[in-house]
């Protein structure tokens, strides 16, 4: 009996990765930037945080493609099981990827963190429904998050949060795309 051929995910889920990483860092980016042009409101309902839930919707697609990449590469025998790795995989790559570039953006506008942390500060200070204690709590621990930005417990501390998250998202994604999209592979007698 021949052992069956192991067919491997990895070029799907790092093709899905990058394309959903780049996609996530640019909602990102118009997030920010719309806050940065923008006058504050002191709102919690700003743009800025309306492209953050659009880029987590955006990113559940991310596992849906990495499976769509698998098929077509291999054919559409596929176990949900694995589905959900492809998921798992390409979210982690998504992570990788938006992370990447948001530590290499500030290399190529050197005001963007700056001005970012003034725009998050003037939001925080025109919010009337925060005491003016918390809101100092809030301006110095924005203040030292900035600072910080390229430390590596920063840069690790954004890289588990995305790959906790999108990670978990795609796993379901990719579950529910290997369900609808694929076929169960035949059972070998």
């Amino acid at each position: 009996m021949e052992p069956a051929e192991q067919k491997s995910y990895w070029n799907a889920a790092g093709q899905a990765g990058a394309i959903f990483g780049f996609i996530i860092f640019l909602i990102s980016m118009i997030g920010s930037y719309s806050m940065i042009h923008a006058e504050p409101t002191g709102s919690f309902f700003s743009f800025y945080y309306i492209a953050a839930a659009i880029g987590c919707l955006v990113g559940i697609f991310g596992g849906v493609l990495g499976v769509k990449f698998y098929i077509n590469e291999h054919g559409p025998e596929l176990k949900i099981g694995k589905g959900a790795v492809i998921g798992l995989f390409t979210g982690l790559f998504m992570a990788l990827v938006s992370v990447v570039l948001s530590l290499i953006w500030p290399m190529i506008d050197g005001s963007y963190l700056e001005n970012f942390q003034n725009a998050m500060i003037a939001n925080i200070e025109a919010n009337d429904m925060i005491p003016d204690a918390q809101k100092e709590e809030a301006i110095d621990g924005m203040y030292a998050q900035m600072q910080n930005y390229f430390s590596p417990g920063n840069i690790l501390q954004m890289l588990g949060m995305s790959a906790i998250m999108y990670g978990l998202l795609n796993v379901i994604s990719g579950l529910l795309a290997a369900k609808f999209m694929g076929t169960p592979p035949e059972e070998e007698l």
